[in-house]
């Protein structure tokens, strides 16, 4: 019996499952999620983006935008530059508005997911390169692996940033109670106004989630028809 079904594997399900596997590649090397911050001494003709950071599989990376560091203005005076040449590292500069309200640094978050993410995508990639030709028993596990990543990368992020504001430092230099960072959409934490949203990569994901979940249910249907 499972040899026949290992032949049952319409056309349509294997060029959705390439895509997938494609889709889930090119995530793998884009920002998955964006956090900026901006308040009044980060002024939004040096910061259009204010202070951003982009959330990738492997790692955190600077989001902000090079801008030329003013020369004589209130802004060069007040705001922070990365260096000499007017760069801001914003991963550097979000650790230190971080510090102000006593909050780990970001580097602190995911270390272990960030180390295995290379080992999970590959497993990944193997499991839905096998689904391109085996339908046996428990077949459904395949393409389930690429169609949860993006639900389980909302709930990992989710969970770090409750841990993040929860725990806070006693001898930050100013005090907040222990609170929920916004997952998704706007807030706000002291001066500072918060935004957190998904990157081009989390449609990658998506767009994969859903190839995928349509190559499943053809295949479910048709095993079911044979």
């Amino acid at each position: 019996m499972a040899n026949n079904n290992s032949k049952s594997k319409p056309a349509l399900v294997r060029i959705l499952t390439v895509i997938g596997m494609l889709l889930i590649g090119g995530a793998y090397f884009s920002p998955i999620w964006w956090v900026a911050l901006k308040a009044p001494n980060y002024p939004a003709e040096t910061f259009p983006d204010g202070i951003r950071i982009h959330f990738h599989m492997n790692g955190v990376f600077n989001g902000c935008t090079s801008q030329d560091k003013p020369k004589d203005s209130k802004a060069a005076k007040s705001a922070a530059w990365g260096d000499e040449e007017g760069g801001l590292d914003c991963v550097e500069e979000m650790n230190v508005i971080n510090h102000f309200i006593g909050m780990e640094p970001i580097e602190v978050g995911a270390k272990y997911e960030i180390k295995a993410a290379p080992y999970l995508f590959s497993l990944v990639g193997v499991m839905l390169l096998a689904f391109l030709f085996y339908a046996g028993p428990f077949w459904w596990v395949l393409p389930l692996s690429g169609i949860v990543i993006p639900v389980a990368f909302v709930i990992d992020y989710s969970a770090w940033l409750w841990w993040f504001g929860h725990n806070l430092r006693s001898w930050a230099a100013f005090s907040v109670k222990p609170f929920m960072p916004t997952v998704f959409g706007e807030g706000k934490v002291a001066q500072f106004g918060t935004f957190s949203y998904p990157h081009y990569g989390f449609g990658l994901l998506v767009a994969a989630s859903l190839c995928l979940m349509v190559a499943l249910l053809l295949q479910r249907k048709a095993l079911k028809s044979e």
